[in-house]
């Protein structure tokens, strides 16, 4: 081989070593920022998506109709020509135990305790990129926020007090579990002192609870016992309409058991009468159970009437259906007549409205 040849030879050999050197420089340090920059806009379609979840819930809650959801479990990264990138980023999803407990309430719609709990599930969700750092993501009662941020959503706003639940493990479908419902409007038992939503169970840290109340104005207070961390917000004394509702990820569950009933017609009437009612679960959604109408006290000249798809039928008391409502036309000829529609709860104890009906 001549001396041009050689040299030849070796500066291809030095342009080959330098093109290997830059590969392994890119391949080491510049795959790696390539793939943090489309991780971001991967967290963003992450984060879009529980907030997306999070309206759907709402929204299976407030009409009690079924939705699809998407719950993303991979996010492809985009390729780079002659090197190599990961397939995708994963993400999984499950669900946890809460209980909040609503205390300082009275309600003129509803004969409630002064203090009420209600159980369900939250959501939480990690996002798993290769390059970056691993977020966890949580949806608890409407709040969206992450391990380190409040992002939004709040159980308290505009006059109300919203606690959704999820049920079952994640998937694609939400089913009204307990929906539908138009809420019970309630006010402080004692108008000196504030209502309290506590959260019993909450996996958001504490420190995102603390951005959450000083984004929101409200006072959160942050215990923590045997492992269980407890919030109680500090809601002030005022009027709220206060709604819940089950969204489960299961579907063909049986109702909720009645606990409520709510008179849909006014309880002191003159004849003819409507006496209506309706059956409501522990979240105040109607439900189905098995609503009777009887005879209290006062005049017995009297008649109960239903409507049929043949007209009016009248019936005897005590008087029973099993559905979600109950009505009735009542008669009274002479005096005044009591009536009371009444449900068993799930304890075994009755829940009543009365009725009363003058000529």
């Amino acid at each position: 081989m001549n001396s041009r040849g050689l040299a030849g030879v070796l500066v291809a050999s030095l342009l080959l070593s330098i093109i290997a050197s830059a590969y392994v420089v890119y391949q080491a340090h510049g795959v790696p920022g390539y793939c943090k920059n489309a991780e971001r806009k991967m967290l963003e379609d992450f984060l879009s998506g529980l907030r997306d979840l999070a309206a759907r819930q709402r929204n299976v809650i407030g009409s009690g109709e079924t939705s699809g959801v998407r719950l993303e479990t991979q996010y492809p990264y985009p390729s780079i020509p002659f090197f190599l990138t990961p397939s995708y980023a994963s993400a999984s999803y499950s669900t946890y135990d809460i209980s909040v407990t609503v205390s300082n309430i009275a309600s003129d719609q509803l004969q409630i305790p002064r203090s009420i709990t209600l159980e369900g599930k939250a959501l939480n969700a990690n996002f798993n990129p290769v390059f970056s750092t691993p977020v966890t993501a949580f949806l608890e009662l409407g709040i969206l926020a992450t391990d380190g941020a409040y992002l939004d959503g709040s159980p308290v706003s505009r006059g109300e007090i919203y606690l959704p639940f999820f049920d079952g493990s994640p998937s694609m479908q939400l089913y009204p579990a307990s929906a539908g419902g138009k809420g019970v409007v309630i006010r402080p038992f004692d108008p000196a002192k504030n209502i309290t939503v506590t959260v019993s169970g909450s996996k958001i840290p504490g420190r995102v609870w603390e951005a959450y109340s000083n984004a929101s104005g409200y006072l959160v207070n942050i215990t923590s016992a045997n492992g269980t961390q407890s919030v109680t917000i500090e809601v002030p004394p005022r009027s709220y309409l206060l709604k819940s509702g089950v969204a489960s990820f299961v579907g063909g569950k049986s109702e909720q058991q009645p606990a409520y009933l709510r008179a849909l017609s006014p309880p002191v009437q003159k004849a003819p009468a409507v006496a209506s009612v309706e059956a409501l679960d522990c979240y105040f959604n109607p439900t189905t159970g098995n609503i009777s109408l009887s005879f209290v006290s006062g005049s017995w000249d009297y008649s109960v009437k239903i409507a049929t798809t043949s007209g009016l039928q009248e019936v005897q008391l005590p008087y029973s259906i099993t559905d979600s409502r109950l009505s009735t036309i009542l008669e009274v000829r002479n005096g005044i007549s009591v009536f009371k529609a009444s449900i068993t709860r799930a304890a075994g104890e009755p829940y009543e409205v009365a009725f009363a009906v003058s000529q």
